[in-house]
């Protein structure tokens, strides 16, 4: 019976390393309505997108939380332009909106096909994750001119431009693509279940990523090489963010929590 049970301990011991078990996290904040955007405000306040509750909320840095603007229709990505201006995508209005300081929403581009992630690029437009289209749009948020700078993508629902223009691109449809501006792409995909709207530089040559589809945080870089930043989280991991000191931010739909994982 004692070598029985030393054999049962062992097996457990090398599945728990073949299959190591997710880390238990505790949300930082609760009661969202399906977080899908994160910014993060130059004073360290925290915007969160509650695509369930057509709302914007700030959290400032002492913990008071209050709704910024409300009406959207189903927002997603948020993004702060070098004024500290803050745009959100309204995902089923196909719409980009400006968040004036008393909460009124000024509209600065119509037309698009469900927006998704949303961040601005070195020349100050705004890149567009263009769901229904396939397409990554450039957005002039004072003229409201659009122009596609990538195409033939799956379901794309976030997007970041790195230091050397490339843009990445999280998709729905499972890839996760690296477009040159040159128009050549690079795959760095195939260790996702299904990428979701959250991602953010990690350096100038990898990315952060929501895997939607296992509920987890991967870094990847573009040599390929990805490993598991942060799992372990209640609901669908959606929204993504980086605080001032590096910190993770993730919110997941279904349970309404906003995490933070200190990175060591």
């Amino acid at each position: 019976m004692e070598s029985m049970a030393r054999l049962v301990v062992c097996i457990v011991f090398m599945v728990a390393l073949a299959f190591p078990m997710a880390m238990a996290v505790e949300p930082e904040h609760s009661g969202f309505n399906a977080p899908t955007g994160i910014a993060v405000g130059g004073d360290g306040a925290i915007l969160v997108s509650n695509w369930g509750g057509g709302t914007v909320e700030c959290i400032a840095a002492d913990g008071a939380r209050k709704v910024l603007a409300s009406g959207i229709q189903s927002p997603a990505g948020l993004a702060l332009n070098a004024r500290g201006e803050l745009f959100v995508a309204s995902y089923s209005g196909n719409y980009i909106a400006k968040i004036l300081p008393a909460g009124a929403l000024e509209r600065v581009a119509d037309g698009l096909a469900t927006p998704t992630g949303v961040a601005f690029s070195s020349d100050g437009r705004l890149l567009v994750a263009n769901r229904a289209s396939g397409e990554i749009v450039a957005v002039d948020t004072e003229s409201g001119e659009k122009q596609v700078v990538a195409k033939g993508l799956s379901l794309p629902v976030g997007v970041v431009e790195m230091p050397d223009k490339s843009l990445v691109v999280s998709q729905y449809g499972g890839r996760v693509t690296r477009s040159m501006p040159d128009g050549s792409q690079q795959e760095l995909g195939g260790a996702f279940s299904r990428p979701g709207v959250g991602i953010v530089a990690d350096g100038s040559d990898a990315v952060l990523v929501i895997d939607n589809g296992a509920g987890l945080v991967r870094r990847v870089d573009f040599k390929g090489a990805s490993e598991i930043i942060a799992d372990g989280f209640a609901g669908s991991a959606v929204a993504l963010g980086l605080s001032h000191s590096g910190d993770l931010l993730v919110g997941t739909w279904g349970a309404g929590h906003l995490y933070r994982i200190v990175r060591k």
